[in-house]
């Protein structure tokens, strides 16, 4: 275990609990709201994005990426304090608040899902049916229906596989590119989510489908393993959820980081999903969501090209006014997103994290997903335009 790094979690999360517990009982949290309205020019326009809501968090944070898992009991929590704050909207009523062409008498959110996992039918959706709140959910088309993994999934079991067994990227066996590939990963990176956001940032997505092949073959694992609910849905599954206002949306194919591979081969991938996904579920698919938050102006326009009206990112910073619908932010939100002193759920901190009274007073950090528009070959990462995003 890395000690000094869960010191350091404690440490900042005991941080945030008292700042956030200070903050909402204070009646600062509100006067902070009132703030933000004013910088945003009107409503606040709030997305928020999950990606599987879990039965037992503690189980399957030892079984899959954590940071992907919120329990099914907190995500009803998160859903309780979110409506004491915001009218719960559908995407397309908070793209008209945002444009000035609807009404807002209070503060709109927007509940979106990421990747399409099957336990967001099982243990999301009975919940918001319940409350009777509507969403989206961006699938990637290609494993709807099916029993496969998306790459990050099948990635980190390997690599904490790896750990467990102390395999170096050179004692596992991979050899050539894959050997290069894990060793520059492995730099510096001192957790098996580090090596993985090192493998997504700096290589083509299938690329990392090969890697994640061959070190399952190497394991000793199958492309299968991993819980139930970590599969996607069924298309039964994204058809009963949309007759429930939960309607879907696009993630690409494959799950595929656009901005790192070619212009033609991402203009093929949206146009690809758009046309599977709409075949699948009976209905028009206006509203798309990138694969790790990156963007491009190039892969925008692929969108707009494609009959696209949206595109989220996950950048965590407030949705202006006439804001750019192909670069909407999103707030990523997990189990410990909402965890106070005693790293429990906290309402205070869960009220403050999605009222961004910390961002607010700048003591968080977004992360930025505008990268250049990347016109090269499949053979070759040579970025021809260095165009910001929308810039």
């Amino acid at each position: 275990m890395d000690l000094k790094g869960e010191a350091m979690r404690i440490l900042r999360r005991a941080a945030k609990g008292a700042a956030a517990t200070a903050f909402h009982y204070t009646g600062a949290e509100d006067l902070l709201a009132s703030i933000q309205r004013r910088a945003v020019g009107g409503r606040r326009v709030l997305i928020l994005s999950y990606h599987r809501v879990v039965a037992d968090f503690d189980l399957e944070a030892t079984r899959s990426l954590p940071t992907l898992n919120i329990a099914q009991d907190t995500f009803r929590k998160h859903l309780e304090t979110l409506a004491e704050h915001y009218d719960v909207v559908a995407l397309d009523r908070a793209l008209e608040v945002l444009e000035g062409k609807a009404p807002a008498p209070r503060d709109v959110a927007v509940v979106t899902f990421d990747d399409g996992y099957r336990d967001v039918y099982h243990h999301a959706f009975p919940v918001m049916r319940a409350m009777k709140v509507p969403g989206i959910v961006y699938v990637p088309s290609a494993f709807t229906g099916t029993n496969r993994r998306i790459a990050h999934d099948r990635l980190w079991s390997a690599l904490v596989r790896m750990k467990d067994r102390r395999l170096g990227p050179v004692s596992v066996g991979a050899s050539g590119r894959f050997e290069s590939m894990l060793i520059d990963a492995w730099e510096g990176a001192e957790t098996p989510n580090k090596v993985l956001e090192n493998l997504i940032s700096n290589n083509p997505t299938p690329v990392l489908y090969d890697l994640a092949a061959a070190l399952e073959d190497r394991l000793g694992l199958s492309e299968n393993d991993g819980p139930e609910g970590q599969l996607p849905m069924s298309w039964e599954m994204l058809r009963e959820m949309g007759s429930q206002g939960i309607e879907t949306g696009a993630h690409t194919a494959e799950h595929t980081v656009l901005t790192n591979q070619p212009l033609d081969e991402a203009r093929r991938e949206i146009a690809q999903c758009k046309a599977v996904l709409e075949k699948g579920v009976g209905r028009p698919v206006r509203h798309f969501a990138y694969c790790n938050g990156w963007y491009s102006a190039g892969v925008a326009q692929a969108l707009k090209a494609e009959g696209f009206v949206s595109a989220a990112t996950t950048e965590d910073l407030p949705n202006l006014r006439e804001v750019d619908p192909f670069a909407l932010k999103r707030k990523v939100l997990w189990e410990n997103s909402s965890a106070g002193i005693l790293g429990v759920y906290s309402k205070a901190v869960a009220a403050c994290t999605m009222n961004d009274t910390l961002g607010t007073l700048a003591l968080t950090r977004p992360v930025l997903g505008a990268r250049p528009t990347y016109f090269g070959t499949s053979s070759g990462r040579s970025q021809k335009s260095a165009t910001a995003a929308h810039g």
